[in-house]
């Protein structure tokens, strides 16, 4: 090394000087860049993790709720504002009432679309067995076509599942004619038969586009959810019957003279029957959203607008997402959120959702109501940001876990 430097022309030597000098810093500060991902991990109890995610390739803003099921005594329910099929509320507020009623409530996030005007959510639901909504297609203004959305649900063994569930049911007279019934607390269509319980309301409906309406009301028998005998106790006209606690009301709309329903009177039986295709039977929880983003390990939200009738500005835009979905064995369910339209957390179109949720280990996952619906409640703090700048927005429903108490 002397023997180079003692021969080296001085000008060449200050010129390697300089280059040295110049290259080392460079390499120095790529070395000690901050990785584009940083997560926060807290371990909110046993079976339960919280991670927070920031991600500067979006930028983007993420919080997740890992919920490892076999976990004893956990369980994801769903709940309606107000406990009715109508109004809004803040998925805080939905939380905090529950824990108010004695349910342990871990973590929350919001579900389904939404009537802005009503609340009502667009999609099936179902809350700890009772079905507060039951529907044959998605009532939804924004479809670009007719159709019946993803939901997802727990079955009574605690298994999840994820599908386009369409309400099915009927009714069986004692004699045994058996007639289907088309809706639970849906919007009554021309010649149909709607079941009410008290999710609905205090009264059936009497806006009803001047159909005829006759209505039985339904004292069950039994407390099967699903399968349930009931004597009719009175008989009435026109709409607007009295949904007592604990009874039932089926209506008949512009029925024919001919229909059984027109020559039921009181004291007979008959077996209401309530189910939802494709199986499995006996679901303790059902819930909407719009679209499915991950199908059996794959991401699908590019053909979302195909499948499910989202449209380009919904499903190709960069916004506030939540959603849920489980692991390929079923064991693990996530409640994510994405935070969007800030400058931290400019949101995800729902190719990205999807493969944020395929790199979480999700294998079939779906996405909620987002925009300024998007929170994310952990232990009754809400963990994310939410878009309007009015803050949390009320909402028709959510999805709970909760810790039961045995």
């Amino acid at each position: 090394m002397m023997t180079f430097i003692r021969h080296t022309p001085r000008t060449v030597l200050l010129l390697i000087f300089f280059a040295v000098s110049f290259e080392l810093p460079r390499l120095t500060a790529r070395q000690i860049d901050p990785p584009p991902i940083t997560t926060t991990v807290n371990n909110i109890r046993p079976g339960v993790v919280h991670k927070r995610i920031v991600d500067e390739r979006g930028p983007w803003i993420i919080n997740l709720v890992e919920i490892d099921l076999p976990y004893h005594n956990l369980d994801i329910v769903s709940a309606r504002a107000m406990d009715r099929l109508f109004g809004r509320e803040r998925t805080s507020s939905i939380a905090e009432r529950l824990k108010a009623k004695g349910r342990s409530v871990i973590a929350a996030i919001n579900a389904d679309f939404f009537s802005l005007r009503t609340g009502e959510n667009e999609n099936n639901q179902i809350a700890d067995g009772v079905v507060v909504k039951g529907t044959k297609k998605t009532g939804s203004p924004f479809d670009t076509f007719d159709n019946i959305h993803s939901q997802f649900g727990l079955t009574w063994m605690g298994k999840p599942v994820l599908d386009r569930f369409e309400f099915s049911g009927s009714v069986r007279w004692h004699n045994g004619h058996r007639i289907e019934i088309h809706g639970v607390n849906d919007v009554p269509k021309s010649t149909s038969l709607v079941l009410h319980n008290s999710q609905y309301g205090s009264r059936t409906p009497t806006d009803t586009l001047r159909m005829e309406i006759r209505e039985l009301d339904l004292s069950p028998l039994s407390a099967d959810l699903d399968t349930i005998p009931a004597v009719v106790t009175s008989i009435a006209q026109g709409g607007g019957m009295t949904i007592r606690p604990n009874s039932l009301v089926l209506s008949g709309y512009n029925l024919p003279s001919s229909h059984i329903l027109t020559k039921t009177v009181p004291g007979d039986t008959l077996t209401i029957i309530l189910g939802f295709a494709p199986g499995p039977a006996h679901l303790k929880t059902l819930i909407g959203g719009w679209p499915r983003i991950v199908r059996d390990g794959m991401n699908v939200g590019h053909v979302a607008d195909s499948l499910e009738g989202t449209f380009p500005r919904f499903s190709a835009g960069r916004h506030p997402r939540s959603g849920v979905g489980f692991a390929k064995d079923s064991t693990k369910v996530y409640f994510v959120v994405v935070d969007g339209r800030q400058q931290e957390s400019v949101g995800m179109t729902l190719v990205e959702f999807g493969d944020l949720m395929l790199s979480l280990g999700i294998f079939q996952g779906m996405n909620f109501d987002g925009g300024g619906s998007t929170t994310l409640v952990v232990n009754g703090a809400i963990v994310n940001s939410p878009s309007d700048a009015t803050g949390e927005r009320p909402v028709g429903n959510c999805l709970l876990l909760i810790h039961r108490s045995q």
